[in-house]
């Protein structure tokens, strides 16, 4: 069906989608996406790093009562980001890469609480993305980037949407003023 090239662009894409989204949850997570387009391969490490990176990035305070020095976890995670862009941005470019890994990571956050469901389903959705992205191109033979740039943030919109809704219906519901009773 495909042609060679196109099963490479396969695995590489979904390669990349996950180190993307396993990377880019841990961004989120601390805070720092403005370093994850500028320094965006570490799905091992954060495996390796998962817990003490978690509580570091979670509850720094608590990190360091348990022991975990918070600098190194900072340290670790920095160096980790900086081999997930230098192996990646030649393949998709810097700001694809940005869309990859901070588009997904900020939607799992709204889709679910528990950060390791939010990694699978940062994951998830930068596959879907990617997929979506080599499949429209393949159709329309526009960019795959275009694409990618494009899908990735509306499923951070997607998510957006879904918790405004969510806390719409939560909201306690104001009740009635007394009248008075004549």
């Amino acid at each position: 069906m495909f042609s060679s090239l196109m099963m490479n662009t396969w695995i590489a894409a979904n390669i990349v989608a996950v180190i993307a989204g396993v990377t880019g949850f841990s961004a989120v997570l601390r805070g720092q996406s403005s370093a994850a387009h500028a320094i965006p391969n570490g799905a091992v490490s954060v495996a390796v790093m998962y817990r003490p990176l978690l509580l570091a990035s979670a509850l720094p305070e608590a990190a360091d009562a348990r022991g975990v020095s918070t600098r190194r976890m900072e340290l670790c995670f920095l160096i980790v980001m900086a081999l997930a862009t230098s192996m990646t941005v030649p393949v998709v470019g810097a700001l694809l890469m940005f869309a990859l890994m901070i588009g997904p990571a900020a939607a799992a956050r709204s889709f679910t609480r528990r950060p390791g469901h939010a990694i699978a389903v940062a994951a998830g959705i930068a596959l879907v993305t990617v997929w979506a992205g080599i499949a429209l191109s393949y159709r329309t033979n526009w960019p795959p980037g275009f694409y990618v740039g494009v899908i990735a943030p509306g499923f951070f919109l997607l998510g957006q949407g879904l918790a405004a809704v969510r806390r719409r219906g939560s909201a306690p519901r104001p009740r009635p003023a007394l009248s008075a009773v004549q």
